[in-house]
């Protein structure tokens, strides 16, 4: 399970940093929980999982995002990331966190919980 979970995850990274909406869904089960970030609104389904999507395509013309070491326990792993992104209007931002994916029985991810500031990312693009 381990070998899989840390491919699902890179896949999920890969699908960010090409800002590939079908790679994207393709990492999550149907019924997944979107919490990102973790306390905003939980996103629901493939429907949660298009409506993030749609942000991020709005949202960033290049969109970089590494890992660092990944710590997996039980169906769980849970890794820091530092993204460095451009949105449309030109502005740079980086910003950092930790997600916590949980990955079921067929290796896909059901629950993504991540932990980053928000509003600290927004403050950059003013």
């Amino acid at each position: 399970m381990k070998a899989t979970m840390i491919t699902v995850i890179e896949q999920y990274r890969a699908a960010l940093n090409g800002i590939d909406r079908a790679a994207y869904m393709a990492c999550f089960s149907e019924d997944a929980l979107l919490q990102d970030p973790y306390g905003g609104r939980p996103l629901e389904g493939v429907d949660g999982l298009n409506r993030f999507f749609k942000g991020m395509e709005r949202a960033w013309q290049s969109f970089d995002m590494t890992f660092g070491e990944p710590y997996p326990g039980g169906n769980r792993v849970a890794v820091s990331w530092q993204v460095t992104a451009v949105a449309h209007s030109g502005k740079q931002v980086t910003f950092s966190g930790i997600n916590l994916f949980t990955i079921n029985d067929d290796g896909l991810i059901s629950q993504l919980d991540g932990y980053w500031d928000a509003a600290a990312m927004i403050a950059q693009l003013s």
